[in-house]
């Protein structure tokens, strides 16, 4: 067994660099499997003899045999290895099959043939095989409107290899149509070569939904503004009119007292007309006109307005109780410089409450001289609640009160800004109920709604006033530590563990122990990419419930295999 085995018994080996190629000594190897060469070095993982090989300059060498103890160490993992891909392959399954969307896997060669579909496909009313067995996969069921774009986008995916993300409806069993959004990768092997098309199905129907509510306001609320802005216009054209008319009838004073008090009342009873407050001013400001939809407003008697500072009684203070100084009044300027003004601001009533207002103000001017102003003005308060209702419901989740996904990732693309041109540091954290899904199933969504609302009102009572907690979805929450220290956000997360641990829910008798998992990233200067951000904070709560749930793991360099 000691003696050296003969360069003749092996085909000349030509080792790059001096170093042996295992790949050439394990194929070698091979063609001694009945020897006691191959049965010693596959019992003691040892070869006890030299081999001799071939430099570049044609020099023998003697190597020592442990690349073949390393050999044959990789066959047994090789051997080992399709365990290991099943496993693999059964928890990849488990995980797919549990996410609340449809996944696939598409051909290349034979565009719109499936080759797998997730089980969450039978929401469209389909069995797998409906799907699987048609050459045009889902294509037969996009809707009319969409299959052009639809078959355009997977068209330059299939041509291109590029990543594919489209929207489009498609048509239930039962006639039903829903929205969805395909998101969709070409897979690659090692060698970089295409394999397959590996994409996700997300029922967005409620987003299009809400989508198409607030474009209805938002239209809704451009008509009212029109309609408002083209009878200000007509008012103010009338007023305009009869401030001519009111100028005329004043430069005739001095021919006709009968006249200008016949033109006096005209002009009176149209102002009294009129759905908007009229104020008159003289060239101090003093009232003197006001008309019974101004005193409405403002709850005044004409006789406690009459002769009255109009600064000082309704525009001294805005909101907040601030001062409005005499000489910042835009209202005077229409007397002050001749020139018509139109703002918004803050009026206050008689028993002190504020409400905000749009006006237009234009100066009187006779025998070419300014002695005052007329001041129109609006309650904008409607519109005002109306604009904040849209905003408020475009920007949180609407069973929690948390801000939503859309206004987090604002946020948090604000505060990585604000990381690198300050260099701050700040830390975003990713929350996965542990356990829900069993509330959900025992109890209904019923239940699971109410949970979810237990649950952020206890996470907020743990968080200071500048943290930013948000749903992104089910039972996923993320959460915003500007400011922090790792450590500090580590100590916060284990505590929203423990409280989360010692919360017991109840639900018609019975009760549910439910815990959170929680990933935890660090913000720095050199985080730009709100996707990568939420990526690896996905990651590590995903390492967290690895290593047992209910609790929280900080993303470090060795968990990258997690987030690649």
């Amino acid at each position: 067994m000691n003696a050296i085995l003969k360069k003749s018994s092996f085909r000349r080996l030509l080792a790059v660099n001096d170093q042996i190629d295992r790949i050439t000594f394990k194929s070698v190897l091979s063609h001694y499997q009945d020897s006691d060469l191959g049965s010693l070095a596959e019992e003691t993982g040892k070869l006890a003899m030299s081999v001799e090989i071939l430099n570049d300059a044609d020099e023998t060498i003697s190597a020592d045999a442990k690349p073949l103890s390393d050999a044959f160490t990789e066959q047994q993992a090789i051997r080992d290895t399709p365990e290991l891909l099943r496993s693999a392959e059964a928890k990849y399954r488990t995980l797919v099959e549990q996410i609340p969307a449809i996944t696939y896997m598409a051909s290349l060669e034979n565009p719109g043939k499936l080759l797998y579909l997730s089980p969450q496909i039978h929401q469209l009313g389909f069995p797998q095989e409906y799907w699987l067995d048609d050459t045009q996969g889902w294509l037969k069921r996009v809707h009319t409107d969409d299959h052009l774009g639809v078959i355009e986008a997977f068209a330059h995916t299939y041509e291109h290899h590029a990543p594919l993300r489209c929207e489009y409806r498609l048509a239930k069993s039962d006639g039903q149509v829903r929205w969805f959004l395909d998101e969709a990768v070409v897979v690659r092997d090692e060698a970089g070569e295409s394999l397959f098309l590996q994409g996700i199905l997300v029922d967005i129907t409620k987003d299009k939904e809400i989508e198409q509510e607030l474009f209805y306001y938002r239209q809704r609320l451009e008509e009212l503004v029109a309609q408002r802005t083209e009878q200000l216009e007509k008012q103010c054209a009338i007023l305009k009119s009869a401030n001519a008319n009111l100028d005329k009838a004043l430069s005739e004073l001095k021919q006709s007292d009968s006249a200008l008090s016949a033109s006096d009342e005209r002009f009176r009873l149209l102002l009294e007309s009129a759905g908007e407050g009229i104020l008159g001013l003289d060239a101090e400001g003093h009232c003197t006109f006001v008309n019974r939809a101004a005193l409405t407003k403002l709850g005044y008697d004409q006789e406690e307005l009459m002769g009255q500072d109009i600064h000082a009684t309704i525009h001294q203070s805005g909101a907040g109780g601030a001062v409005n100084q005499l000489e910042q009044c835009t209202v005077y300027n229409a007397f002050r410089d001749g020139i018509p003004q139109r703002s918004k601001e803050i009026f206050r009533c008689k028993d002190g409450r504020s409400f905000p207002v749009e006006y237009s103000s234009y100066p009187i001017e006779l025998d070419g001289q300014i002695n005052g102003a007329v001041l129109v003005f609006w309650d904008v308060t409607e519109s005002q609640l109306l604009m904040q209702s849209l905003a408020y419901q475009a920007s949180h989740d609407p069973l929690t009160g948390l801000i939503n996904r859309a206004e987090f990732e604002r946020r948090l693309t604000r505060v990585l800004a604000s990381a690198h041109e300050e260099q701050s540091e700040h830390v975003l954290c990713f929350l996965d109920l542990d356990h829900f899904k069993s509330v959900n199933d025992t109890c209904g969504h019923a239940a699971g709604d109410e949970l979810l609302r237990a649950l952020s009102a206890l996470f907020k009572s743990k968080l200071r006033q500048r943290d930013t907690l948000a749903r992104l979805g089910g039972d996923e929450f993320a959460l915003l530590l500007e400011h922090t220290m790792l450590d500090q956000a580590g100590g916060i997360a284990n505590e929203l563990c423990v409280c989360v641990q010692d919360f017991s829910f109840t639900w018609e008798g019975k009760a549910f122990s439910v815990g959170v998992s929680i990933g935890i990233v660090p913000l720095t200067s050199a985080d730009s990419d709100i996707r990568v951000v939420l990526s690896a904070a996905d990651a590590a709560c995903y390492i967290a419930k690895e290593q047992g749930r209910n609790q929280a793991h900080i993303l470090k360099t060795q968990d990258n295999e997690f987030t690649n």
